[in-house]
């Protein structure tokens, strides 16, 4: 199957695996605004759009990654995206990660409901195992999103990043699918 082309609707957003054309001056806008990407890690990174096009392309062309882009149904508009990779088949594990970078979806669900889809897309069509994610102890809107969407804290790792110039904890969350079995 072609990742591209893979598609997710939900109730509020849908989901629609990246382009290269997705890499538009809104997109790269949300990289370099430090209201956007303060708890990301390409906030030590100046973003072009050269720059975006290659790790769109580097991420379609890697198979252990999957990549959509969020969009909102009521307004037709690119969001956010979401991640899910490193997928590592042979323990049946991936890594979530997302992105709103537009400001006035906040608080609204937005986030939650993609990590559900992509969830359900993990344990269901992928036959995952489990979907961890990691969250800034700060970042209390992350770390809700995903508990919202039934991931647990696992744990923290002490003082592991800084954010406004001083050290915060990362804290482990992960989401067990309970119907998986061990293939052989």
């Amino acid at each position: 199957m072609n990742k591209r082309s893979i598609y997710i609707e939900g109730r509020r957003i849908y989901l629609k695996g990246i382009q290269v054309s997705d890499a538009n001056v809104l997109y790269c806008s949300w990289l370099n605004d430090p209201k956007v990407n303060g708890y990301l890690c390409c906030r030590f990174e100046k973003w072009t759009l050269p720059k975006m096009r290659r790790y769109i392309v580097a991420i379609i062309n890697d198979r252990s990654n999957y990549f959509w882009a969020i969009y909102r149904k009521d307004t037709d508009t690119h969001i956010g995206n979401i991640k899910l990779g490193y997928v590592n088949m042979n323990y049946r594990y991936g890594d979530i990660g997302v992105i709103i970078g537009d400001c006035s979806s906040w608080g609204k669900g937005f986030a939650t409901e993609a990590i559900q889809l992509v969830k359900k897309y993990a344990f269901t069509k992928l036959k995952l195992h489990k979907i961890t994610a990691g969250s800034y102890s700060n970042n209390y809107g992350s770390m809700r999103a995903f508990q919202k969407a039934g991931f647990f804290i696992e744990g923290n790792r002490k003082e592991h990043f800084i954010h406004r110039r001083r050290y915060v904890d990362q804290v482990l969350l992960g989401c067990i699918n309970n119907k998986s079995k061990i293939h052989k």
